[in-house]
């Protein structure tokens, strides 16, 4: 994309919000905002919004025209819907010729014949003695009308993310393993392992999309079996093929109300700790955590981060 001087010079001379951050957040029926503040040690999220996807474009300019926005650092996640997440080997090429060297497999595994932005990061360990790389393949076509109406909306886009890589935002910070259970309203769960604040797993489980809809008696006729079945296999997995020491903790955000309850059931279940996943984000007294996009909040939360997993070497493939 290319602007005009005059464009250009008119985004310089933007006077500050009174926000540090903006994060958006694409669901499957609609986008998300937050916008957050930092004082000191202390970063508070003070604005929320949601838009259905009907135009939702011209509801992000004039949100942010009317709420005087304008020239905030804006991130952007896409949650689970919109991408593929795959693990593959890692070409045994030169870093420089990295990229181009994993477009053929990821077409294969794809099986999309529309062009695609792709971008990937290196597993932190070997998987059964062979390096790998977790890919990240989106819809060019996603990409360019999301840049389009950052840029449109006057934000100042900084980074487009996923959903996995946005929650490693809101951890606390912890050498020791621990397996995140993140649901965003309606969609697949997505279950994955973080350590040292880096992604060794991640995996979309169906079947649980319609969570909230169960009361806790209903969740006991075999639905939470089946999740512990799919921790189970999990917490496996990290110990048999990565040759890690056991998770110490499962953090959950589900949509559901019942979601203590479900904490509870897995910790017998698994005979590990799991707690709900509390941000520490401070918030304005009308907003709701549970309620919450973790994708929004942990999109605005890289301003504050120094780590970047996915989005320095994106690359299109035809």
């Amino acid at each position: 994309m290319q602007i005009s001087w005059k464009d250009f010079l008119k985004r310089k001379l933007y006077k500050p919000s009174g926000y540090d951050a903006i994060g958006l957040a694409y669901t499957a029926d609609q986008l998300l905002l937050c916008a957050l503040k930092h004082d000191g040690d202390n970063v508070t999220w003070s604005l929320d919004a949601t838009f259905s996807h009907n135009n939702w474009q011209e509801k992000l300019r004039t949100y942010v025209k009317e709420h005087k926005l304008e020239g905030t650092a804006c991130y952007f996640a896409l949650t689970a819907h919109w991408y593929k997440l795959l693990q593959i080997d890692k070409p045994d090429v030169p870093s420089q010729e990295l990229m181009p060297a994993l477009q053929w497999p990821l077409q294969e595994l794809i099986g999309s014949q529309q062009s695609m932005v792709y971008d990937y990061t290196d597993l932190p360990v070997k998987v059964s003695g062979i390096d790998k790389v977790l890919a990240v393949a989106i819809a060019k076509k996603e990409i360019e009308t999301i840049s389009d109406a950052i840029f449109n909306a006057e934000l100042f886009l900084q980074t487009i993310t996923v959903e996995e890589f946005a929650i490693l935002n809101l951890l606390p910070k912890s050498t020791e393993a621990v397996i995140t259970l993140i649901q965003e309203q309606g969609e697949e769960l997505v279950i994955s392992i973080v350590k040292d604040g880096l992604l060794y797993f991640s995996r979309k489980l169906k079947g649980f999309e319609n969570i909230g809809s169960f009361t806790d008696s209903e969740l006991d006729m075999g639905i939470l079996d089946s999740l512990g079945v799919q921790v189970q296999r999990t917490m496996d997995y990290f110990e048999s093929q990565l040759r890690q020491p056991p998770v110490s903790k499962i953090l959950v955000k589900l949509d559901t109300r019942h979601d203590k309850y479900v904490a509870e059931k897995i910790a017998v279940a698994m005979g590990v700790k799991c707690e709900l996943l509390v941000p520490d984000i401070q918030m304005d007294s009308e907003l709701n955590l549970h309620m919450a996009s973790f994708s929004c909040l942990g999109a605005a939360m890289t301003h504050f981060s120094v780590d970047e997993q996915i989005g320095e070497k994106s690359e299109v493939t035809n």
